[in-house]
Order: C-alpha cells, then structure tokens, then sequence
C-alpha cells in the first residue's frame, strides 16, 4: 500500500504544485526533531516552537492561494452573471445553453480547488498525528485551539472554507434560474430541496459534504489525533497496528465478560459455602461477596481518568488484575487463607 506522501503528490493538481502542504518536508523534518531531542542538542520548546512556525507558514501558504483562487472565480461569476441580465432584456437559446455551460465550467474548477483544500487538510491531520506520536505531546489540541480561536486566524478559512461555500452557492443559484422552470419564478433559496437536475452541482455538493465530514471543526479538536474516515488510507504499518489493536480488545473484552459473568453467577451465589470452608465466620462471608463491589467504586475514578488518554492500555492492565484476582480467589482453597480470598476479591474489582 502506497504512503500518504507518495499519494499526496500523485494526486496533485501540477499547476498548483507549489500551493500544497509540503508533507515530506514536514515528515522529515519530524524525523529529525526525534533525532536532536535523542542526541540533547534540541529541548521540547524549541522544537513545539518552530514546528509551530513551519505549520504556520504551510497553512498560510494554501489559504492564500485559496482565497486567491476564490477571487478568481468570483470574477468569472460576477461577468457571467452581467451576461445573464442581458439574456433576461433580450433572451436567446443558444447564448443561454452557452452561458449555463460557462458557469459549468467555474464549478469544474471550483471542484478541483475543493479537492485542493480537502487534500491539504488531510495532510494537516497526519502531520499532526504523527508528531503527536512520535513525540507522546497533545501538540494537536494546543495548535489548533491557538490557532483556530485567534481573531486572524488563518487555520479557520481551512476548516470553515465559508467562502468556498459562497461560490458553491452562486454557481447552484445560477445554474438552476437558467433551467426551465415552467415559468416558476422561485429561486433554489424559497425551494431548498427542489432536485436542481444538475451534474455539476451534484458533483459540487457531493465534494462540500465530504470535505464539510473531514474538516469538521468541532470533530477536530474533539479527536486528538484526528483519526477519522479519509480518502486516502494510512500507511500499512499503521493499518496493522490498529487491525492488531482491535483484535486484542475483542479477545480481552471477551474475556473479561467471561470473567465477569463467573464472577456474578457463579462465585457469587456460592461465595458464603466457599468462605465457610475456610473457616471464615458468617460476617466475614458478606465482606467476601462485597469486596469486589467496594473496590469498583474506587476503581471505576482511576480508570475514567486514565481511559481519557488511553484506552488500550487500561484495558490491558483490568484484564491481567481480573485474571490475578480470580486466580487467587480459586487459589485460597487450597491455601486456606482468608487474606488470599479478600484479595482476590478486591482485585476482581
């Protein structure tokens, strides 16, 4: 399976080759971040600092050249639409079928620059995520907080491409006045969810919709490292990783449910007759069977926290405690220890 960087370059549009995020540069530039910080000849705030700065710089880059784009279009929309007016004074068939293809035109072009910032974004998130783990930092939540919530920011004309969606709209509007209406003098704004018949302005709300899903503003700070559905697909180490990932949580939740069931239909009906045998009073049979309840209660605090920052890991560790817990509940038998059962018990919790 091919890279994203190999990918990325595949898939540029080579007019605007200059205006994408620079990826490989990053990406080796990340590299040798890890490799100073390893040798200390670089500390974490310089490095936080001036990858901040180069991500500022790349960001920059496709913004401009975005809104300049949009300007352009703008442009071309606008003198359409001067055209337009003076086919409604003096109307002609052929100038009309002309001037709808015109403005297909501005929406095949808008849609490569749709792909222009998809593609970009795309590229932002994996940067971001890669930093983020190869070096353990929540860089992605400070970066874009800082950036995002600034009154010039940059990084929100990525996110919100409110302009673009301006020019999606100018192009839909015109388009659809100049289809036969049967005289209807409605526009798409009274109509929203009248079919504008269209393929052009399909194929420019199919492209707002998945760009809209992969730049979701909020989606992105709320997914530290912005793992979400994209066009192209990760690495294959990365693929194996979490195909690894899942696999393992399914067995040691399986496991765990197992376990758990024992626990409530098994061990506890019978743990009074199990305690008694060990000598155990009747009192402490209660405490036996309460045991794992108690513990759940100051347990379930440390593991809400810790399964904030990490999932895997806390699921693993549960797993190997409820494994020991049961092991050493099944092991006061023959020990005939009560301590060894409370404990047991406890962990189970």
């Amino acid at each position: 399976m091919v890279a994203f960087g190999k990918k990325l370059k595949d898939r540029q549009i080579q007019e605007w080759q200059g205006y994408y995020i620079n990826y490989k540069l990053m990406k080796k530039k990340v590299k040798q971040y890890d490799n100073q910080i390893k040798a200390g000849s670089l500390d974490r705030r310089h490095v936080l600092k001036d990858f901040s700065r180069m991500l500022d710089n790349q960001i920059e880059r496709i913004v401009l050249f975005m809104l300049e784009q949009q300007g352009v279009l703008a442009s071309r929309i606008s003198a359409l639409n001067n055209q337009q007016e003076s086919l409604q004074e003096q109307p002609d068939i052929s100038k009309i079928i002309e001037l709808r293809e015109s403005y297909r035109d501005v929406g095949r072009d808008l849609l490569k620059l749709l792909f222009f910032v998809e593609i970009n974004a795309i590229g932002l998130r994996k940067i971001l995520k890669k930093f983020d783990k190869r070096f353990g930092y929540r860089f992605t939540d400070y970066y874009v907080k800082t950036r995002a919530n600034h009154p010039y920011s940059q990084l929100q004309q990525v996110f919100k491409h409110v302009g673009l969606g301006a020019v999606v709209g100018a192009i839909s509007r015109n388009l659809a006045d100049l289809q036969d209406r049967q005289g209807s003098y409605l526009s798409i704004y009274d109509q929203p969810s009248l079919p504008l018949q269209d393929s052009v302005v399909d194929s420019l709300q199919a492209a707002v919709d998945r760009l809209s899903h992969s730049t979701n503003f909020l989606n992105f700070l709320a997914q530290h490292a912005l793992i979400m559905q994209e066009e192209f697909p990760t690495p294959v180490e990365e693929q194996v990783d979490d195909q690894r990932y899942h696999f393992m949580s399914l067995i040691l939740n399986l496991a765990n449910t197992f376990l758990y069931m024992v626990n409530t239909y098994i061990i506890v009906p019978t743990a009074d007759d199990y305690s008694m045998s060990l000598g155990a009073a009747a009192t402490v049979c209660g405490i036996v069977i309460g045991a794992m309840a108690v513990a759940q209660i100051f347990s379930s605090v440390y593991f809400s926290a810790w399964s904030n920052r990490s999932y895997f890991r806390p699921l693993v560790f549960s797993s190997i405690v409820l494994f020991v817990g049961n092991i050493m509940y099944a092991l006061a038998y023959d020990l005939k220890s009560i301590p060894v059962l409370l404990i047991g018990r406890i962990f189970c919790g």
